[in-house]
């Protein structure tokens, strides 16, 4: 197959355009995706002068009636080169990622009263590819519902994609696999239906009706952004991966972004790190064993530990620097999944049980489905001292806002508290020293 021939059309008709400019957002550059000859027309397909911009494009419109615009998307190698990524080639189609296609804000329409275009996105594939998609429609034509539906949707074509649905959590959910790896679908299955199932219970209905979960082979063993829990979720996992306590803990992590991402958006280590420890938690509690949880919390520890600026940054500030690194390297998952862990403790222990790190999650998704999404830093600090009291403050003070270092006996103790038990740290691993195999030459 050739790469050229695998792309996707894109035809749009935005209502209520005439007399104005129209302003669409293109795919960001270096997302995966390249485009190509775009074109704008009116009703009667008379072509609108079309001007580049550095986000997108602008569309010219002086006359009454709709603006209709096409492209093509073509995608570029690689698969899975980032937490959101887009690939193709000769096997599969994958795309994950947020601003996939050409289109309005659909934020900006709904400020200004502006009605979003009827798009009909058409898929060109191989015969026989069987195409995955978080919208509901089937088949090579797909009609968004919305405009978050076409900027936030994930997508997937291939040969030989195994689908399942089913019901979880209240929500409806799709299951699309892809290659084969040393665990069941089925495993799989329960494991997704589980992520769900708790995640509703622990922090209210699911967010969306329907949740597609794309499973590739990726390149990297990691898993794949989750679109800040919109309704869609990529698990790209190297062929070798077993579906034991990292993976099972990153489909987890990963469906909890439906609320924490997805309802509520706020400082990333609260949306990363203490979405992580929730999804240790609950993991753990599904498999009635707490010593899946500590161990979770003893590698964050360790990771934690080994970040340079672990005693001198607080996570915030982090965020605000956007070093690189993996989110082993990151203070916001690592950290932020520890702060998370003695914050719960620190608040179970000062409502003698009768409180968690639960009460501020939804109280946090309340406010924020309320209002629009946005919860500041200053409002998750009151939510906990007011759970916690003057022992809850005190820990957000000395972890959050501050950069005391977090050690292996607060650790212990907090999980003690949590589960009842504290499994020991595992033992350092050894690492033995590199010898030649072959003494050199003098």
């Amino acid at each position: 197959m050739e790469a050229a021939a695998q792309h996707i059309a894109v035809e749009a008709r935005l209502t209520g355009a005439g007399g104005r400019t129209v302003f669409l957002d293109a795919p960001p550059a270096g997302g995966g995706t390249r485009v190509a000859g775009f074109a704008a027309t009116d009703d009667r397909g008379v072509a609108l002068p079309v001007q580049r911009t550095g986000g997108g494009y602008a569309v010219v419109h002086e006359g009454p009636g709709a603006v209709r615009f096409r492209y093509r998307l073509s995608f570029t190698d690689s698969v899975s080169s980032g937490s959101t990524a887009s690939g193709l080639d000769s096997a599969r189609l994958y795309a994950v990622t947020r601003g996939l296609f050409v289109a309005p804000d659909p934020v900006l329409l709904r400020k200004t009263g502006g009605a979003y275009p009827a798009i009909r996105v058409v898929f060109i594939l191989p015969p026989a590819w069987t195409l995955v998609s978080a919208w509901d429609s089937a088949g090579p034509a797909l009609a968004p519902r919305s405009g978050d539906d076409l900027l936030d949707g994930t997508l997937a074509a291939a040969g030989d994609y195994r689908t399942y649905a089913d019901t979880a959590g209240g929500a409806r959910f799709a299951l699309a696999i892809r290659g084969t790896r040393g665990f069941s679908d089925s495993a799989l299955l329960d494991v997704v239906a589980e992520g769900l199932r708790r995640g509703a219970e622990t922090f209210g209905p699911v967010p969306v009706p329907h949740v597609t979960y794309i499973s590739d082979t990726g390149r990297k063993g990691r898993t794949s952004g989750s679109l800040q829990g919109k309704a869609s979720i990529g698990l790209l996992w190297e062929k070798g991966e077993l579906l034991e306590r990292a993976r099972s803990h990153d489909v987890f992590h990963e469906t909890l972004h439906l609320w924490m991402g997805g309802v509520l958006e706020t400082e990333r280590w609260w949306t990363e790190g203490a979405d992580d420890y929730f999804a240790a938690r609950l993991y753990a509690e599904w498999r009635q064993d707490p010593a899946e949880l500590a161990a979770l919390c003893w590698q964050s520890l360790r990771n934690y530990e080994g970040i340079p600026r672990h005693l001198t940054t607080t996570m915030a500030a982090e965020a605000r620097l956007r070093p690189g690194g993996d989110n082993t390297q990151l203070l916001v998952y690592r950290k932020g999944m520890l702060a998370a862990l003695l914050l719960d403790a620190a608040i179970r222990k000062d409502s003698h049980g009768r409180r968690s790190l639960d009460d501020v999650a939804r109280s946090l998704l309340a406010l924020a489905a309320a209002r629009g999404r946005t919860v500041s830093e200053a409002e998750i600090g009151a939510a906990v001292a007011e759970a916690g009291g003057s022992t809850a403050a005190r820990e957000w003070r000395r972890v959050v806002a501050g950069t005391d270092a977090i050690t292996a006996g607060q650790v212990a103790a907090a999980l003690r508290v949590v589960t009842g038990v504290a499994p020991p740290p595992p033992p350092q691993p050894v690492e033995h020293p590199k010898t030649l195999s072959r003494t050199p030459t003098p």
